[in-house]
């Protein structure tokens, strides 16, 4: 049999698995939900919103329907065995399909549905939109048609960023080991923060949220300018705790936006970190008039999927960063990355591999992306992080 044969079925018998295993884990749902309805525990369907966004024409919103969602944290007495239950409960959610959701924005209404895994998206027509939307705004969103709760009952609110008319470029950044670090060089540490820790104990990079924030209060009066995206490769489930994250550390906020957990393509347990990419063109698709800045990491696929990126929108992409995970050492992902770094080149997109966020300022100084009057703040909030971080560490 010939190689590409060999590939080719081993490719189509792992497509068959996938898809069996998915279509078994669909009906254990169902059958979970049928035995919850007959005993009388269904449960409560509740509401838990994601930051959306607008764009000149439509606003996107989305969540997720459960009717156990994440319960607010207590980041300064909770003890490790709290994170490990917290833990435990984003990842036994109880998801409620077919549920209805109106949304109210201004004068604009939408309608969606949930479907089977509890995620629902919508979509609303920004012309019916009078007054202009400030850079961020609320939606209302509310269960409706519902035996077991009401609109009021059920109403909770939805941030929406809009991009400003000044606005210089668009940041979308990664986020493990791009502004959060995960100890992806050490598989014990790496065990501790995902398990035992929480928004208020895990580290940020050092100086990322001092770089973010010059990056998206670039206008002169201080107000926000440049909108920031975070993808990820973590499923949904973390979504709480990576928005607490951003809050705790002073990181500029902005949607972000996660993968399904499941075995079907572009899931969590499917592997792969090609969905960043479809995020980042989609992005880039409904804003066509704004340049983009990529940053990503060492650790991943990110220096290959901003170089395709970059070979595909050319001048738009106005600087790819690519955060080494190792800085210490040469290994495996820096020559990744260097292969990835000339490749960008030659189209005529610059890719730095960085140290730390005073690099990548350095950087944004040199390229006109940022003044630089603001690298004394950085390097000063830089310093301060890698000072807060060490004991974080700490295997």
């Amino acid at each position: 049999m010939k190689p590409e044969s060999t590939s080719s079925w081993r490719e189509e018998l792992q497509g068959i698995m996938t898809r069996s295993v998915a279509s078994v884990d669909d009906l254990a749902d169902v059958q979970i939900r049928r035995l919850r309805k007959r005993l009388g525990r269904s449960g409560r369907p509740k509401i838990q919103p994601y930051t959306g966004y607008a764009t000149a024409d439509t606003i996107h919103l989305h969540g997720r329907i459960l009717t156990n969602p994440p319960l607010d944290a207590n980041f300064r007495n909770d003890r490790w065995w709290h994170n490990l239950a917290n833990t435990i409960q984003r990842f036994a959610s109880d998801e409620v399909p077919g549920v209805t959701i109106r949304a109210n924005f201004g004068t604009a209404t939408g309608v969606a549905t949930s479907d089977n895994e509890g995620y629902f998206h919508l979509t609303m027509d920004r012309s019916e939109i009078v007054d202009a939307m400030p850079f961020w705004s609320d939606a209302v969103l509310a269960v409706v048609d519902h035996p077991l709760t009401t609109a009021i009952e059920s109403a909770t609110t939805s941030k929406v960023m809009a991009v400003p008319d000044e606005a210089e470029f668009v940041l979308i950044s990664d986020v493990d080991d791009t502004i959060l670090h995960t100890g992806a060089t050490n598989i014990g540490t790496m065990a501790k923060l995902t398990f035992f820790s929480n928004a208020r104990t895990r580290a940020p990079l050092p100086g990322v949220a001092g770089w973010y924030e010059a990056m998206h209060r670039s206008s002169d009066d201080g107000n926000p300018t440049n909108p920031l995206f975070y993808v990820s490769s973590s499923p949904w489930n973390l979504y709480d705790l990576l928005q607490d994250f951003i809050e705790v550390n002073a990181i500029p906020e902005g949607p972000i936006l996660l993968r399904d957990l499941g075995f079907d393509d572009n899931k969590f347990l499917k592997g792969g970190h090609d969905h960043k990419l479809d995020k980042v063109r989609r992005l880039m698709h409904e804003y066509p008039n704004l340049p983009f800045v990529l940053s990503g990491d060492s650790g991943q696929e990110d220096a290959r999927l901003y170089a395709t990126a970059a070979a595909e929108f050319g001048s738009r992409i106005k600087a790819i960063f690519i955060r080494d995970i190792d800085p210490m050492g040469d290994s495996e992902h820096d020559l990744k990355v260097d292969r990835h770094i000339h490749q960008s080149e030659n189209i005529g997109v610059p890719m730095f591999a960085i140290k730390d966020s005073v690099e990548a300022a350095r950087h944004c100084v040199d390229l006109g992306l940022l003044d630089a009057s603001q690298l004394s703040a950085i390097e000063t909030a830089t310093r301060r992080d890698e000072q807060r971080s060490a004991p974080l560490l700490k295997p």
